[in-house]
């Protein structure tokens, strides 16, 4: 593998507890009659901002008032304290020494994607950053990787996509690419009912696969 591509929220960075808290707050305050369970919440991991909140209304002012009020709130609790999972740094400059370029593609915004890696220290090791504003269509589409893709000068054959969740697997497989699942998801069970290639406990795994 020449190029590894990686989901951020979830698969490098400890976000899923401060973005399910930030929802739950969001649900409240403006959607009392929604009731979500569990599952519901998890899934909420892998789509944009406008999609998950769009699912349950269609008035567009209130979507648009339910992303600014979230992002403001998930960020005072992000500025509290947000650490990357075990082996992040470590696995990433491993990744570097071996002549691999390091890629991610995430559903954030990019801007906001790139404060969280220079927040948890990650971002100076990285290559390429593909968020929100860089696709038409977002995950599983493959729009997104092969975006990656091409912003790296890398070929199909010798990248992998590294994900939480099953619209990181459902957009490798998409785009051609081999996938990898993380066991430390809040979505494990869907995401290997997508049959990735491989499947990590840790981070460092990486380096047996690579």
């Amino acid at each position: 593998m020449k190029t590894i591509l990686f989901d951020l929220d979830g698969t490098l960075i400890q976000t899923p507890k401060i973005i399910l808290d930030a929802f739950k707050i969001i649900f409240e305050k403006y959607l009392t009659h929604v009731k979500l369970n569990d599952s519901e919440l998890s899934n909420f991991l892998g789509q944009t901002l406008w999609k998950t909140f769009g699912f349950y209304t269609d008035d567009q002012e209130l979507i648009d008032l339910m992303v600014e009020d979230y992002r403001k709130i998930s960020n005072e609790m992000i500025e509290m304290g947000l650490t990357t999972y075990p082996n992040a740094k470590e696995t990433i400059r491993y990744l570097k020494n071996q002549g691999c370029k390091i890629g991610v593609v995430t559903s954030k915004m990019r801007e906001v994607a790139t404060y969280h890696l220079k927040l948890t220290n990650l971002f100076e090791d990285i290559d390429g950053i593909i968020g929100y504003e860089d696709a038409e269509e977002h995950k599983p589409h493959p729009e997104p990787i092969l975006n990656a893709i091409e912003m790296l000068g890398a070929k199909k054959e010798d990248t992998i996509y590294i994900g939480d969740h099953e619209n990181d697997i459902k957009a490798a497989k998409n785009a051609g690419i081999e996938s990898c699942a993380v066991t430390y998801s809040l979505r494990l069970k869907e995401m290997l009912y997508e049959q990735p290639e491989y499947v990590i406990d840790d981070l460092s795994n990486l380096e047996d696969i690579v």
